[in-house]
């Protein structure tokens, strides 16, 4: 039999014994760990060796003895055969005097009848522990024994009193014994291991299952008598007379079905029954053994409750997009127009009624609509994203409404659930609703004033409970006078307007913004790049940014990878089309084409003749200004 595992550790008291260990160790192909020591140190390597996983434990005499009462794994003792003391009395033939024998265990026969047979005056002394092997070595010298015969335990007191002694060693035999008992304790250990881990496992699951449930759980035997109830019933009954269990279930929940189940037998499902406030579907089924019934089991769940669960299924059907990304606490900016916008989309996010977020492009109005909805009571619903210009409006009516078998309008076979039903209790975002062909508005009019849809190829409408949150970038007034949008549908959505400032009125707040993306694109980096992303910082500060936040999260992630690539700030600067640079107000109307060299000269001048700083100023990249100089023929020894 061969164990992986070393969990089996023997513990010689000697060399010759640890030395015999290794021998058949080696030839039975075993995983044990050899160690040598006796008493202290041996509880010392036992206490560390069962930290580290070993179960069984091989020791010999009065050290086996010891580490049974510290220890709580099994110790296999060594014990010594016939064979130990032939070759202590092949030593002591030739001696004249007594001669103690020390153990641990009372001698054997065996041991006394060769003192008897080869004439050896003998003392035969049992010890217990440390002490009183001390002890037994003391009484030893003074009865005038010349003598010691023993383990390693009264070796060392026989050699710290001059005893003259002889320490037994086992045979190999006596180990081989060990060796198989220790091996076969295991197997016996683990197999009960196994055991009681698949119990237990078993058990865990089973209370897992009981507890864990979404339904009440009550079980009684055919007396009448509550065996079990679980957490659940206890919320969801009127229970009386805690602890339940062995009690008569009318004593426990008067007015109960469950005594009629155990009477006839029949099985009783989804039966509706109001306790107090609350609507409770009701399951009872019998336990029927050998044709006769011998207990009821009785399952019990809010209506409620199934109805958080079919919303909580729809959510985790589609997770990916389904779920909101951001929060409040994301948005960056402390300037009065943000946090103004900031407290009103809280307030918004109170409350049921659809809301429209108007904004320029890039100013973060699906920041927004993620945030109101991590901030509603259908947090823990789907939020469901809708671009409302990024397909045909076929497409997206099928993506809308879902199709029923065979009904898709591109031909896919199989059936669909539309975007309403998955966002069923929680919030849709409807992004770019300018863009929506009219086919669509006029399917997003009808679904928002009957909350419900009808599936294409369906014969059935299905209620949807949906907020919605709808975003534009252009005036959706100028829209409906040009016919491009619904009327009804503006009034529809617009209940809550959000109008989200362009990043041009929030003050500050791109600096701000800067910061928080240059560290997030650098990470450990930042600290060497901070300077120069500071005198980056100090052009750009009069731009419009026209794309606002978009545009400037694009601007920070393409300096940084100019940055990294070993770019200088200025050839960053003016290679960047969407950056405009802070002109002075006596060189602000000069154009390329209306430079004069006069322009370029008195450019070079007020930047001390650094071309870099001059280009700046003429708002052009350096290579232009070179271009413009060798067509003026400026030198910069010309002006000097």
């Amino acid at each position: 039999m061969v164990i992986l595992m070393k969990q089996i550790l023997f513990i010689a008291p000697s060399e010759e014994v640890a030395t015999r260990a290794h021998e058949i160790i080696a030839r039975k192909k075993i995983a044990v760990d050899v160690k040598l020591g006796a008493i202290e140190k041996a509880r010392k390597i036992a206490e560390k060796a069962i930290n580290s996983g070993v179960k069984v434990i091989i020791s010999r005499g009065g050290t086996a003895s010891e580490l049974r009462k510290i220890i709580d794994i099994p110790v296999i003792d060594v014990k010594f055969s016939s064979g130990c003391y032939i070759e202590a009395f092949e030593k002591i033939r030739n001696i004249r005097g007594k001669i103690a024998f020390f153990s641990i265990e009372e001698i054997q026969d065996n041991v006394k009848s060769l003192c008897y047979i080869l004439d050896v005056e003998a003392e035969y002394y049992r010890f217990y522990n440390e002490a009183t092997a001390e002890a037994a070595v003391k009484q030893a010298i003074q009865s005038g024994n010349v003598l010691g015969v023993g383990g390693a335990v009264t070796a060392k007191y026989a050699k710290l009193y001059g005893l003259k002694y002889i320490t037994l060693e086992n045979t190999r035999e006596d180990i081989e014994v060990s060796l198989d008992a220790a091996e076969i304790t295991l197997t016996s250990l683990n197999m009960e291991e196994a055991r009681r881990k698949s119990l237990q496992l078993q058990l865990e699951r089973y209370e897992a299952i009981f507890n864990y449930t979404h339904d009440g759980i009550i079980a009684i035997d055919k007396y009448g008598k509550v065996e079990v109830v679980n957490k659940q019933a206890e919320e969801i009954l009127p229970l009386e007379g805690k602890p339940y269990e062995g009690k008569f279930i009318e004593d426990v929940l008067p007015s109960t079905k469950l005594l009629t189940t155990l009477k006839n037998g029949e099985t009783e499902t989804d039966e509706l029954m109001k306790v107090g406030n609350s609507i409770i579907n009701t399951n009872r089924i019998p336990i029927i053994i050998d044709s006769k019934v011998e207990g009821v089991v009785a399952t019990f769940r809010d209506i409620e409750s199934i109805q958080l669960s079919e919303q909580k299924i729809r959510s985790n059907l589609h997770k990916k997009g389904m779920v909101s990304k951001y929060r409040f606490a994301d948005m960056i900016g402390t300037s009065e127009a943000i946090q103004k916008t900031i407290r009103i989309a809280k307030s918004y996010a109170k409350s049921h009624s659809n809301v429209l977020l108007l904004g320029e492009i890039g100013t973060g109005k699906e920041m927004f609509a993620h945030s109101i909805h991590r901030d509603s009571k259908r947090r823990n619903c789907p939020f469901v994203t809708v671009n409302c210009a990024s397909i045909s409006s076929v497409g997206l009516l099928a993506d809308l409404q879902g199709y029923e078998e065979n009904a898709c309008p591109f031909g896919a076979k199989g059936k669909k659930e539309g975007l309403f039903e998955l966002a069923h209790g929680g919030t849709m975002f409807l992004d770019k609703i300018d863009e929506a062909p009219l086919e669509v508005q006029t399917f997003l009019l009808r679904v928002l004033e009957d909350k419900e849809v009808r599936r294409i190829g369906g014969d059935h409408v299905i209620p949807v409970d949906v907020r919605i949150i709808a975003a534009s970038s252009k005036d959706l007034l100028h829209e409906m006078e040009a016919g491009r949008f619904l009327e009804e549908l503006y009034y529809m959505l617009g209940v809550l307007i959000l109008e989200i400032p362009p990043l041009r009125k929030r003050g500050g707040d791109y600096v701000l913004l800067c910061d928080y993306w240059f560290r997030r694109e650098f990470g450990a980096e930042f600290k060497q790049y901070e300077e120069k992303i500071k005198e980056i910082g100090q052009y750009v500060n009069e731009n419009t940014w026209k794309g606002n936040i978009r545009q400037l999260s694009n601007f920070v992630e393409r300096v940084s990878v100019l940055l990294r690539s070993g770019e200088s700030v200025e050839d960053i600067v003016y290679t960047m089309p969407q950056v405009q640079i802070y002109e002075p107000k006596e060189l602000a109307d000069v154009t390329m084409k209306k430079w004069t060299r006069s322009d370029i000269i008195k450019a070079l001048s007020e930047s001390r003749l650094n071309v870099s700083k001059a280009a700046r100023l003429l708002h052009c990249s350096r290579s232009t200004l070179y271009k413009k100089m060798e067509e003026f023929n400026i030198k910069i020894t010309n002006i000097k």
